[in-house]
């Protein structure tokens, strides 16, 4: 068996994830120390706003990269002892809950109704390709690892809860034409064997448990040291109590002048038990005057700090930084002591046990019958409303290639600028007045990124590329419309205009996604063969490649690269990546 942890790419996805959590968890603690630091060094009253949503923001973002975290190491767990293998999918919505994925078993046919667990902003990177294939390793019955082919991301998916809902979910999936067998992708193979009789090492990856441990301290004690009395109050008034009540332990209420305001206050405090019977209702206290404990009463007694017990618990936090800090230290020297001990490749013979070598098939040519089959697999994409005709209309005017050019988030962020400009000149309170001011800032600065990036190349590309779609004399080809299974982005594979079924790709041309952010097929040719019009071919880009616009249905589509011819390590690659080997029908082997 393969490990699915040693298939090319799954080793790089897993620590990209765990990257991912670990600066989510980083962002958080950052987050809320600035927030605390802010409401400790700041005086004015609008602070304390600023402090409740950093601190509501960061523990979001604790919360979010401790559970990464920990999906992360459930996800090397199933992933160094499974398998990849390749099923059908069918994606089922639910609201109020998270996207749900529907399996097929290709040995069984039994369905597997999935809960992807995924932020929002991530959940449409799970649904499957236009092959509706999915990549699964796991248990169905405990959960599992999923992935979009040839994605590099990787997802937590654990069985949906409830019988009932199970079977709705499973007959929803059945209703929108769940597919039989998996006959446009193959589940990944393992590595194999290096020459001169040994393979490599597998190099160990580097967690960085020490360094988190390193810095989680440094924030640690530096949030004590700021945090601490004897920082943030350097000299406190010595201020006279009235002593309302007292326990035998010393615990007492009472009352005070506030020597800033002048009002009288109550609270709890840590009376001398030892004081002169005389001066039972009197007893002297300090007052914090600034920082994050202002207004805090404490004593010394004997040389020792008696004050809230909040600072008790600082006490104990810094020790524990300290603590930790050793820890990291020492475990990191430990560490990068054993990575420089060179290790020796392993023999040929452990590692033929290791991965044995696989006798595989040539893959089949990517010819103009097998394209054609795969791109009508994919679905039908829905009509969105025409733009102007660039035959008729200024370049921006039309929809595509103002967003190609950035004009779009420059009329945007133009339009927030102008939002904020104008609520300042209404009456507000100073806070609300600092409010606008920080959101301004961040408009103005997107304002000028926009600007650049219209003025540096935005606005020539798309008259480059207007000058292209109305060339007179076009190129007739035929084409398959497929989609990258990385990013679903959509391409035209290029086939000469006259041949037969076993033609092979001339170029491959990306294209702009012509639809909305919620659904970006919206637009496309609602037939993914055909032919198509390619005008331009006088303008070359930086490293010579013809700018081309094709023309399907009387309506150009936006390249969103230049035109790539095959022949290239680049274009075949690309060309494996699109169409892939097929799964073999489990009923026909051995």
């Amino acid at each position: 068996m393969t490990r699915a942890l040693d298939t090319a790419g799954t080793a790089e996805a897993l620590d990209r994830y765990r990257e991912r959590a670990g600066q989510t968890l980083a962002g958080g603690v950052v987050s809320l120390v600035g927030g605390v630091v802010v409401g400790v060094l700041s005086a004015p009253a609008w602070t304390g706003d600023v402090v409740a949503w950093a601190v509501c923001f960061g523990v979001a973002l604790v919360l979010v990269g401790t559970g990464a975290l920990v999906i992360a190491r459930r996800m090397r767990a199933v992933l160094a002892a499974g398998e990849w293998s390749a099923h059908t999918a069918v994606p089922v919505a639910r609201r109020l809950h998270s996207p749900v994925v529907v399996l097929r078993s290709p040995a069984t046919g039994e369905r597997w109704p999935l809960t992807v667990t995924a932020v929002r902003w991530r959940q449409d990177s799970a649904r499957p390709g236009p092959g509706g294939v999915l990549w699964w390793c796991g248990d169905p019955r405990t959960g599992g690892v999923l992935t979009r082919p040839h994605s590099g991301e990787l997802f937590w998916a654990k069985p949906v809860r409830g019988g009932g809902a199970r079977r709705r979910i499973v007959r929803r999936a059945e209703e929108r034409g769940l597919p039989a067998l998996a006959t446009s992708l193959a589940a990944p193979s393992g590595p194999q064997r290096a020459g001169g009789g040994t393979v490599p090492r597998p190099k160990a990856r580097r967690r960085g448990r020490w360094r988190w441990l390193v810095s989680a301290s440094v924030l640690v004690l530096g949030a004590c040291v700021v945090l601490s009395p004897d920082a943030t109050s350097p000299a406190d008034p010595q201020i006279e109590l009235t002593v309302l009540s007292e326990e035998p332990d010393g615990g007492c209420e009472v009352r005070w002048k506030d020597p800033w305001d002048g009002r009288e206050r109550t609270g709890p405090f840590t009376c001398d038990p030892d004081r002169d019977p005389q001066l039972a209702d009197w007893e002297t206290a300090f007052v914090v005057s600034d920082g994050f404990w202002k207004g805090e009463l404490y004593r010394w007694d004997d040389d020792e700090l008696r004050g809230p017990r909040a600072w008790k618990v600082l006490d104990g936090f810094a020790v524990g930084g300290a603590l930790g800090l050793f820890a990291g230290l020492a475990g990191g020297a430990v560490g990068l002591w054993r990575r420089r001990v060179p290790r020796p490749p392993v023999p040929a013979a452990a590692a033929a046990v290791m991965a044995p070598p696989v006798a595989a098939a040539p893959p089949p040519s990517p010819t103009y019958a097998r394209l054609a089959a795969l791109a009508e697999q994919q679905p039908v994409p829905g009509p969105r409303r025409p733009e102007a005709d660039v035959r008729s209309a200024p370049w921006w005017r039309v929809r595509g290639l103002r967003r190609a050019s950035g004009l779009n988030g420059l009329l945007s962020a133009a339009a927030c600028c102008a939002f904020v400009g104008g609520s300042l000149l209404l009456p507000m309170e100073g806070f609300q007045r600092v409010y606008l001011f920080g959101l301004g800032t961040v408009f103005l600065v997107l304002l000028a990124l926009w600007s650049f990036r219209v003025l540096r190349g935005g606005a020539g590309a798309a008259r480059l590329l207007a000058r292209a779609a109305t060339a007179p004399v076009p190129v007739v080809r035929r084409y398959a419309l497929l989609h990258d299974p990385r990013d679903d982005t959509p391409v035209l594979v290029l086939f000469p205009a006259h041949g037969g079924p076993d033609d092979l790709p001339e170029a491959v041309l990306s294209l702009a996604p012509p639809g909305t952010q919620k659904d970006s097929r919206l637009g496309l040719p609602p037939v993914p063969t055909g032919t198509a019009e390619l005008r331009g071919w006088l303008d070359r880009t930086d490293d010579g490649r013809p700018v081309v616009v094709p023309w399907i249905d009387d309506r150009p589509l936006w390249p969103a690269g230049p035109y790539r011819e095959t022949g290239t390590p680049e274009a075949t690659a690309f060309l494996d990546r699109l169409a892939p080997p097929p799964v073999p029908d489990p009923r026909t082997l051995p």
